[in-house]
């Protein structure tokens, strides 16, 4: 309750110090402006011993070094655009971002980031869902905070949590890409909330190209998925990749838990 308060506060601080301008984070020499309390997780966090925290700024860190002028980068689970914006600026005018976000509340807060940064390439928002088919599916939301999901057990995890549900269009990763004429691309970074392992089964081609894949796990929404931890594996392994989590050396071993994972080309 406590840190809760103390979190509110300081958003109030920094809502009436920035106003309007938006909060600055600086990474590689750039300037980004996000709405207060949506910009990424500061870099002193990548040793920090909440997961969570580390996890979010090994990404941020791992985006902004592998990305470069030109490149084609997609975002899955965009949310607020935290690392949308951070994939464009590391794209630059020439390279192409993609944001999937299905969730309505969250794009309102994603375009009012967006507003923030006029100096970057855009990204294309698109208001889809991907899966490993094409149709639709209901979207489970609270208002738009982090865990919207196409599942209930991956957004509602107390009595009171309670949610409202969209009906959203669902596309394959690989079918969208080659519609799209998109490039390969160089980075995508999948947080779908317990629906990773779908996007995968829909992603056979992307996996066998040469494209950096980050992919945050979420092993407590999979059984409403009908997925499995083997599935994943299996899936990984017909591509010549292999899973490590991003701040261990060594493959993935017969358990997963909550983190964020490199699905890697086999040398």
């Amino acid at each position: 309750m406590l840190g809760s308060l103390r979190h509110d506060i300081a958003n109030s601080l920094k809502s009436l110090v920035y106003a309007r301008r938006g909060e600055p984070y600086t990474i590689n020499g750039r300037t980004l402006r996000y709405v207060p309390g949506t910009r990424p997780v500061r870099l002193r966090y990548l040793n920090s011993d909440n997961r969570n925290a580390r996890y979010d700024a090994l990404q941020v860190k791992w985006l902004a070094d592998n990305l470069k002028e030109g490149d084609t980068a997609i975002d899955i689970g965009a949310h607020y655009g935290i690392y949308s914006i951070l994939m464009a600026a590391m794209c630059g005018p020439t390279g192409t971002v993609i944001a999937f976000e299905p969730d309505p509340y969250a794009r309102e807060m994603l375009a009012r980031n967006l507003a923030l940064n006029p100096d970057i390439r855009t990204p294309r928002v698109e208001s889809i869902a991907c899966s490993d088919t094409a149709g639709e599916a209901t979207l489970v939301s609270r208002g738009g905070n982090a865990q919207s999901s196409l599942v209930r057990s991956a957004v509602e995890f107390a009595p009171e949590h309670t949610s409202e549900q969209f009906t959203v269009p669902l596309v394959t990763l690989d079918s969208y890409i080659t519609d799209n004429k998109l490039a390969v691309p160089r980075w995508v970074k999948i947080d779908p909330e317990g629906a990773e392992i779908r996007i995968l089964k829909g992603a056979t081609r992307l996996l066998t190209s040469d494209a950096g894949i980050l992919c945050e796990l979420h092993p407590y929404a999979w059984p409403e998925f009908g997925n499995t931890f083997a599935e994943l594996k299996d899936i990984v392994a017909a591509s010549g990749r292999r899973i490590r989590y991003i701040d261990e050396d060594h493959e993935i071993g017969d358990t997963a838990v909550y983190g964020t994972v490199l699905l890697e080309k086999r040398r």
